[in-house]
């Protein structure tokens, strides 16, 4: 059973893993961010990481309110809007970082390096957004 209780230790994990990323990424160039095998693995995985958990208290969410899961990831963001959870600029805004994800993941084409690292602050930025928006939607 899905509680308020459960998803809240989920948004502490997405805490953390935002955390991690933002230390990675503190004064990150893009020339380091090319030269540092391990530390751009590093990020891809938190990004990955971010993305799968936030889907994942999106899906809680709609259980709890007896929408059911929805039907992918970026669906998951839309549908939280529809509900009232967030606004749906923001879904819109953030709900493209489930295909950076999916690239990141699936390996659909070529990863680019620069696309990924400049994707960073947008992830930060709306991740924090998010952070925020969800925990004072369950009050956590």
């Amino acid at each position: 059973m899905v509680t308020k209780a459960i998803i809240c230790e989920k948004l502490k994990t997405l805490a953390h893993y935002y955390s991690e990323l933002e230390e990675l990424a503190a004064g990150l160039t893009l020339e380091r961010y090319l030269s540092d095998l391990m530390r751009k693995r590093a990020i891809e995985r938190e990004i990955q990481l971010i993305v799968e958990c936030a889907t994942d208290v999106n899906n809680m969410i709609l259980k709890l309110l007896d929408r059911g899961p929805a039907r992918d990831y970026f669906n998951s963001f839309i549908e939280l809007a529809e509900s009232d959870v967030f606004d749906m600029d923001f879904a819109l805004a953030i709900a493209p970082s489930t295909g950076l994800r999916n690239i990141l993941v699936h390996e659909y084409e070529v990863i680019d390096d620069a696309i990924v690292f400049q994707s960073i602050d947008s992830v930060l930025r709306y991740y924090k957004e998010y952070l925020s928006a969800l925990s004072e939607y369950l009050d956590c």
